[in-house]
């Protein structure tokens, strides 16, 4: 049996040789309110033996907080494009780690041991929390992996730094990623509302706010039926909903689109309510938008949910459909004062009609002008990614380093951005097992690219991470220090910042470098 310590931000693989990886750095380096995080690849696991794993301090005390994971391998069928969806006939992007197909570590599903094997090579996470007030100062850990007669022993050191990762909640950067509260029904085998399916939108919450996120949407269709009169509120499903997600740790509430492009057609000039499909700005859907919005703003006037409050009108609007968005705003603006107005959107022809301004990243970057002067006007600017960028852009799929999402924070920092959004945390396709198939189709010869669905997999009992997830945690944790640097010693951060990224598609695609770095930042904020 044959193991190696492995960097957990290295993409690792089924066929990987634990011989022929790179060394893992000497320390690992985190903030106290973080975790220490390797990865321990075991090549030659005897078939049909029980794993066992057990990691003690260097006096030889067992380390009760320690947390276990297997990893478990997710295909990647096709690779991304060079700029969206997946590669087309014809088309190579030199940027991904390796060409499909092949299978790629990803799902983190906790375990306990003695932990029952096929054989074979087997890949697995150690986890050790640093409580906000421990000590700082230098740790030492032994690791003992075995399996019958065989046993590997293996060492690593950690330094637990002075600086404090902020609680995720109101101060922390907003962060959204969409979601489904019918799957989170649907694939653990639940009655939709049920107290079962309650308690585990409970745990999706909580996997959430472990992530960092600390905003949550509502869509519509979850809280608004149809009734004899026009559409009615489900106030008591709302309010629960709430209560749910603000008791994890999250703070800001999205309330959902209010309307889709009409017939989903993307070239369509008009949107559609989509509680009603009526033609939004016209009298009927102006009357429908009026009943379900005077419905809602009061319960977030009784609630006092203002302050946390910010609306989604529709998705990605266009400058083909720029004139119905703009009189649709102002329609939602009306009969929902005072709430700022967030979508996806890239164009200058919105000028004007949302608060938050949410362009794909390498848009952001290529006009940063525009969206700069929007600031400069009172307005604020997320960054999201999807089914694109693909090439050498910052995203989170599985054919890509995952050192990229490990830099959204850093990105978001270097350009003092506002906040983040992606649409994938469990949008998993009818006919897709996560497990077991990662590209899916998305309309004609579109396909979206391995990942991009997703962030977090069905597990047993729960939602389980993925070391995509488990890569932007720490890129978000190291954000909130990020800024306490701009703040405290603005040259050093910029320094800092240089050494691993200098932009959406310029960075480090060496773990050893970004460690260094992080090093460098827990360093300037002693």
């Amino acid at each position: 049996m044959r193991a190696r310590l492995i960097d957990s931000l290295q993409n690792l693989y089924p066929d990987c040789d634990a011989a022929r990886l790179p060394v893992v750095r000497a320390a690992v380096d985190v903030a106290r309110g973080g975790t220490i995080a390797v990865h321990f690849l075991v090549n030659d696991v005897p078939a049909g033996g029980r794993v066992r794993a057990a990691v003690t301090t260097a006096g030889g005390r067992a380390v009760r907080a320690a947390r276990w994971f297997q990893l478990l391998d997710v295909p990647v069928e096709e690779n991304t494009g060079l700029h969206i969806f997946t590669e087309k006939a014809g088309e190579v992007n030199p940027y991904v780690v390796r060409r499909a197909p092949f299978r790629t570590y990803d799902a983190v599903a906790p375990v306990a041991f003695p932990l029952a094997c096929p054989g074979g090579t087997l890949a697995l996470r150690l986890v050790i929390p640093v409580a906000a007030d421990e000590r700082p100062g230098p740790r030492r850990y032994a690791v003992t992996l075995s399996c019958r007669q065989a046993t590997v022993e293996l060492g690593f050191a950690a330094e637990v730094h002075p600086a404090v990762i902020p609680a995720v909640g109101r101060a922390s950067l907003p962060y959204t990623n969409w979601y489904s509260l019918a799957l989170m029904a649907e694939r653990h085998g639940l009655k939709a509302w049920s107290e079962e399916h309650w308690r585990m939108i409970g745990r999706y919450a909580q996997m959430m706010v472990h992530g960092r996120q600390n905003t949550f949407w509502i869509p519509w269709p979850d809280i608004f039926s149809q009734g004899p009169r026009g559409v009615v509120l489900n106030r008591e499903r709302l309010r629960r909903i709430v209560k749910v997600f603000t008791a994890a740790g999250m703070h800001f509430i999205e309330g959902g689109h209010v309307a889709h492009r009409t017939g989903g057609q993307w070239e369509s000039p008009t949107f559609s309510i989509v509680l009603t499909n009526t033609l939004a700005t016209t009298p009927e859907g102006n009357a429908d938008l009026a009943c379900a919005c005077t419905q809602l703003m009061e319960e977030i006037a009784q609630n006092r949910w203002q302050e946390r409050w910010i609306q989604h009108v529709s998705d990605e609007p266009t400058r083909e459909n720029a004139a119905d968005y703009r009189i649709l705003t102002g329609m939602v603006r009306k009969h929902m004062p005072g709430l700022p107005i967030l979508d996806a959107t890239m164009d200058a022809s919105l000028a004007g009609s949302v608060n938050i301004w949410c362009p794909q990243c390498q848009e952001y970057q290529k006009h940063r002008e525009l969206f700069e002067a929007q600031r400069a006007l009172g307005d604020k600017v997320w960054f999201y990614t999807c089914c694109c960028p693909g090439g050498p852009w910052l995203n989170r799929l599985l054919d890509e380093e995952l050192l990229r999402p490990a830099l959204f924070g850093w990105a978001a920092a270097l350009f003092r951005l506002d906040g983040f959004l992606h649409w994938g945390l469990n949008h998993y396709r009818t006919d897709q097992d996560p497990f077991q198939k990662s590209v899916v189709g998305h309309g004609g010869d579109n396909r979206l690219p391995a990942g991009d669905t997703h962030i977090v997999y069905p597990g047993a009992d729960g939602p389980w991470s993925s070391l995509r997830l488990e890569a932007q945690r720490e890129g978000f944790e190291d954000y909130e220090l990020l800024r306490l640097l701009q703040a405290k010693r603005p040259a050093l951060a910029a320094k800092v910042l240089a050494r691993a990224i200098r932009g959406f598609d310029d960075y480090t695609k060496d773990p050893a470098v970004f460690r260094a770095a992080r090093r460098a930042l827990l360093k300037g904020l002693a």
